[in-house]
């Protein structure tokens, strides 16, 4: 059985390259259009208005094609949240560039595989991780030419050196088969083995998941209420630009709704409570965790935050009891999202009132999903099967690894997302377990078998495997390593410095912040497969004998 949408379906997909058509419709439909001066985003003391961004997109296009790039290059944006990060993605992507945005905090060896992966041309960084860039670069199989190593906040070789006024040949994308076959991101999946893989998304991909977004938004009475009683809501962009959950229903929806954007470089509580009383912030984006903080800690009671109208929170599952102690204490319904980076990215939204709690929402508009058994039989209402969906949101592809295309995305196109679901007959969707072996820390996706190969790195580990355990203080999954190390060298020592040597070599959401435990052996299947649920049903045994 074939599930669809009970939204309208997207009268005409967008046959443009996606600043054209941000631009557009925000100056269409928003209140940017006869106030282009109103402020877009806001980041301290710093304010771009929708004409800002609109001039400095297009002065960065032209910086670009100055320093020699190209169309169909890629360049690499490794920085934080910033009032100038949406300029900047617009900007290249106007030069004809490919965005291949990552996070900051990456180590040498993450950099060194993204900039091989995507061939980058060019690299964005800060000037705290500089070094560590041009260690990657140095360490992989590219060549940037020095003078296209930007840094948002340095002294030479700056983004803001690079604005330019010259005439450029900007990328102007006319047709429908332009925008779907013209890839505009390049982002980060890690896959259930090896390396992350790297997602291509179209122009048409992003805009369409925009206006996926706007239809739900426009079909919610509440949400379209709240709307009409303010020229511009503001929102706070907690999330990174660079996870395409802060991209696209965070970064460009918020553009084209003319939503005023109070930019958080990093969440941190605190700061985010001062920000939503002082800028009567409307509207967030945010993870579990951060639900789980405003629900429980002591800290919000010091602070107005009484100007939101709805918070949605997505990037993992959000239980039952944290949702409802959310609106114990602040009168508000939680919404919730689903997607994935290689669905640019969300599928499903819950609506502000009528959703049952643990509901991820109903399928949005233009999509169709199946519900798979075990034998590929499809599965009707009400029974659990992995969620499979199509539409003109799902990726391009994997770059470069047609293999991993074609074992995510059937012959009839279905992308196989490896959750295992149900809907009900009332068109509600529900996430009840993970067929694949990804960890989510924080809506952050973390790879068993890539923490696996580094281990098998460290001089005392003779074999390893990693699961997710449960860490019930943040509402958070976090890998825990089993290790089997070199004879006569176990001990609790032992154990921690391994956790401290993974936490040296890896960005900081891949930390083995669910310790590690020192094992005889690593269960394994005849063909020499970690049997990675004997290891979580041990854990499950252990937590159930600890309650008794």
């Amino acid at each position: 059985m074939i599930f669809t949408s009970p939204y309208p379906p997207i009268a005409q997909p967008p046959a443009q390259d996606l600043p054209t058509f941000i631009f557009d419709y925000a100056e269409k439909h928003s209140a940017f259009g006869a106030n282009p001066s109103l402020p877009a985003l806001t980041d301290h003391d710093t304010t771009q208005s929708f004409m800002d961004v609109q001039r400095m997109a297009d002065r960065f296009a032209s910086g670009l094609i100055n320093l020699g790039l190209q169309r169909g290059d890629t360049i690499a944006i490794l920085i934080p949240n910033t009032v100038y990060y949406p300029a900047i993605i617009l900007g290249a992507l106007m030069a004809g560039l490919v965005c291949a945005t990552a996070n900051p905090a990456f180590t040498a060896s993450e950099i060194t595989h993204l900039l091989n992966l995507s061939e980058a041309k060019a690299v964005i960084a800060t000037e705290q991780n500089l070094p560590t860039v041009l260690t990657a670069i140095g360490n992989s199989d590219v060549f940037v030419m020095r003078h296209r190593i930007l840094t948002i906040d340095g002294r030479e070789n700056t983004v803001h050196g690079t604005l330019s006024d010259k005439p450029y040949p900007r990328m102007r994308l006319t047709t429908n088969e332009e925008a779907r076959n013209t890839p505009a991101f390049l982002l980060l999946s890690s896959g259930t083995t090896g390396l992350p893989k790297g997602v291509l998304l179209s122009h048409a991909n992003i805009a369409t998941n925009v206006l996926q977004n706007l239809i739900v938004e426009a079909h919610d009475p509440y949400i379209s209420e709240t709307e009409r009683h303010s020229l511009q809501q503001a929102c706070i962009a907690c999330l990174p630009f660079f996870h395409c959950y802060g991209l696209v229903p965070g970064m460009f929806l918020s553009i084209v709704k003319a939503r005023h954007q109070i930019v958080m470089a990093r969440f941190d509580l605190e700061q985010f409570c001062i920000l939503v009383e002082r800028h009567r912030v409307a509207i967030a984006h945010i993870v579990p965790p951060a639900v789980i903080l405003l629900a429980e800690s002591p800290i919000v009671d010091k602070y107005d935050l009484s100007s939101f109208a709805y918070l949605s929170s997505g990037g993992a599952p959000l239980t039952h009891e944290t949702q409802a102690k959310f609106r114990k204490k602040h009168g508000l319904r939680i919404l919730q999202a689903y997607g994935l980076s290689e669905t640019s990215p969300a599928t499903h939204r819950t609506r502000a009132e009528g959703a049952p709690d643990g509901s991820i929402g109903y399928l949005m508009s233009s999509m169709e999903c199946i519900i798979v058994g075990d034998n590929g039989e499809r599965l009707g209402p009400n029974e659990l099967g992995e969620i499979c969906m199509r539409g003109p949101n799902i990726m391009m592809g994997y770059h470069r690894n047609a293999e991993a295309t074609s074992e995510t995305i059937d012959k009839d196109g279905f992308l196989h997302t490896g959750d295992i679901g149900r809907v009900d007959d009332n068109g509600n969707y529900f996430i009840v377990d993970r067929k694949k072996e990804l960890i989510k820390y924080k809506g952050f996706q973390v790879a068993p078998a890539e923490l696996e190969g580094l281990l098998m790195e460290h001089p005392a580990v003779l074999d390893a495997a990693v699961i997710q355990v449960i860490d019930r203080a943040q509402e958070t999954e976090v890998p825990k390593a089993f290790v089997v190390v070199r004879s006569a060298l176990g001990s609790d020592e032992l154990a921690e410095d391994i956790r401290a040597w993974v936490a040296e070599r890896v960005v900081y959401y891949k930390a083995l912040r669910g310790g590690v435990e020192l094992v005889e052996s690593i269960p394994k299947s005849a063909s020499g497969k970690i049997l990675r649920r004997v290891l979580r049903d041990i854990e499950a045994g252990r937590l159930r004998t600890a309650k008794l």
